[in-house]
């Protein structure tokens, strides 16, 4: 609960002081001088004296004492008309200013509103990339989180896993081109930083010769995983598709891909295991004779950098294809209900913010209402005790005139010196008809994840214990009777998954086994007796 706004009011400054000679007044009037409010006497004395003519004790012109008393009452009552609506006017404006402001924060809020309720109207992209509203999106979403969940049941939790950037692959590829262009390049052509054509030249092979293996590594990775992935989503469509068959049901709930297609998915992707095999065995080849060209500049034995070779090339090449694999993550399912999630959550922050926004010009119009409120009672107040003090200034002049106290018309003089203001009873009403329509949409929003599920659909749990065992099912899709076949749906079939080519990943093992051992016995050794360099140009020897 807030607190309550603090509203500055005017104090109540009393009726007028003033001064008078003590002996132009009565006795009772001197004597009351000191024991009453100051102003009040003021007021009662100033009434008195436009009664009695001081030089003479009697009322002006020789009227008759109760009509000037009268006349003199009812002048009493007019300046205090005048003098309540002087100390209430400055409060009363204020009170309405507060009303305006209210009626401004309301209608702020209710703009808010309507633009809220049309939130879900507005277009965002879906999962397919087309343009759709937020109600849309939501029915979407909770189709493919049954879907989800039916996944998940069956212990399908690839949705779940979210695919890595793609920099880190390509920074992965460049970092074991430079490692090659240093290691392998540079001695293998000679590279050097010195000027000169020749030179040139063969920087530029050894950079291309490096550039052809990044890009080569990159573009099989890429490939594999977009064929692995493709051949994950038709498959596991299938599944879905037959998943209703499975339960004893008879209608699928979705399309699925056909067995031709399933097929070519996954010749996709068995072309590209073989690609992404054929660039790893050329890489493992590529680090075979690195390694091995190393070692016998270390001047290592032949065995010994045939060996080092042979283990650390394959290891390379495992490196790349494990690399492809682990970014084989995800699915078009989990793609969707990423993208659907970012577009429900973009939907939600609108309407949270429109809902905080609507909160804020609710509690301004609220705390508006209240100080106009305390405004409006406190200028009632004012003008309450400006009455007040000018009745007791005449009741207590009309003893000093002598008159009996039953002679004062006192509903005459309410009559005249109350002063008749504006009537905000209606004003007010309307304002907190208008807020209670605010509180009512803030307390009673409702949350736009409510979508209710379609007829006669069944959650995961109850689809997967519909196809219990030992519950004898018909043939999916299938009815006989008598000697009449109806053909229906019926479930897809789905191929088995395409083995990985181990066959050429023995001979990508094999060649690179052949290749080290080759770059072993041609490399050229560093004279073990000098290191010196003789014109600049380092002295080789090789095997005999």
């Amino acid at each position: 609960m807030t607190d309550l706004p603090d509203v500055p009011l005017a104090a109540y400054p009393g009726l007028p002081k003033g001064t008078f000679h003590v002996a132009d007044l009565p006795r009772p009037a001197a004597m009351a001088l000191g024991t009453t409010d100051e102003g009040v006497w003021t007021a009662a004395a100033a009434t008195y004296l436009t009664v009695i003519d001081p030089a003479t004790g009697k009322p002006d012109n020789d009227r008759p004492l109760a009509d000037a008393a009268a006349g003199a009452a009812r002048t009493a009552a007019a300046a205090c008309h005048a003098q309540a609506l002087e100390y209430s006017a400055p409060t009363d404006d204020r009170a309405a200013e507060q009303d305006l402001e209210a009626a401004k924060h309301l209608a702020e809020a209710v703009d808010t509103i309507e633009h809220a309720s049309g939130l879900l109207n507005d277009p965002v992209t879906g999962p397919d990339g087309e343009k759709i509203d937020g109600r849309q999106i939501q029915v979407i979403h909770h189709q493919d989180q049954q879907l989800a969940r039916q996944r998940s049941a069956e212990g399908d939790s690839r949705h779940t896993q979210r695919s890595w950037e793609k920099a880190w692959r390509i920074l992965a590829s460049t970092l074991l081109g430079v490692m090659d262009a240093i290691l392998l390049w540079k001695p293998l052509l000679n590279l050097s930083f010195t000027s000169g054509s020749e030179n040139a030249l063969r920087w530029a092979i050894g950079l291309g010769m490096v550039s052809l293996q990044v890009l080569a590594i990159e573009w099989a990775a890429r490939t594999f995983v977009s064929a692995e992935r493709a051949s994950v989503d038709r498959r596991g469509a299938a599944a879905d598709y037959n998943r209703p068959f499975q339960r004893g049901r008879m209608g699928p709930e979705r399309p699925a891909p056909t067995t031709d297609e399933i097929a070519e998915a996954d010749r996709q992707y068995s072309h590209a295991y073989h690609w992404l095999v054929g660039v790893a065995a050329a890489v493992a080849m590529i680090g075979g004779v690195r390694v091995a060209w190393l070692a016998r500049q270390a001047d290592l034995p032949i065995y010994e950098a045939v060996l080092f070779g042979i283990v650390i090339g394959p290891i390379l090449g495992c490196v790349v294809v494990q690399m492809a694999r682990l970014y084989c993550r995800g699915n078009l399912l989990g793609d969707r209900l990423e993208i659907e999630r970012a577009a429900i959550d973009e939907i939600t922050g609108r309407i949270k913010r429109a809902q905080g926004r609507v909160a804020a010009e609710r509690e301004a119009a609220h705390n508006a209402l209240i100080a106009a409120e305390k405004l409006t009672n406190h200028a009632d107040t004012l003008r309450q005790r400006t009455f007040t003090d000018s009745l007791r200034a005449v009741e207590l002049a009309w003893t000093w005139f002598g008159l009996p106290p039953a002679d004062l018309d006192h509903a005459e003089f309410e009559r005249r010196a109350v002063p008749e203001v504006e009537d905000t009873g209606v004003r007010r009403v309307d304002l907190r008809s208008r807020l209670d329509l605010v509180n009512n949409w803030l307390a009673n929003r409702d949350s736009i994840f409510t979508v209710p599920a379609p007829p006669g659909e069944r959650t995961a749990v109850a689809e997967l214990s519909a196809g219990e065992s030992g519950r004898e099912t018909a043939l999916p899709g299938r009815q006989k009777k008598d000697e009449l076949i109806i053909l229906g749906p019926a479930p897809v079939d789905i191929p088995d998954r395409p083995k990985p080519p181990h066959r050429l990943m023995l001979i990508g093992a094999v060649m690179t086994a052949v290749v080290t051992l080759t770059t072993a016995w041609l490399a050229p050794v560093a004279d073990s007796g000098s290191q010196e360099a003789t014109s600049g140009v380092v002295a080789w020897s090789y095997p005999a």
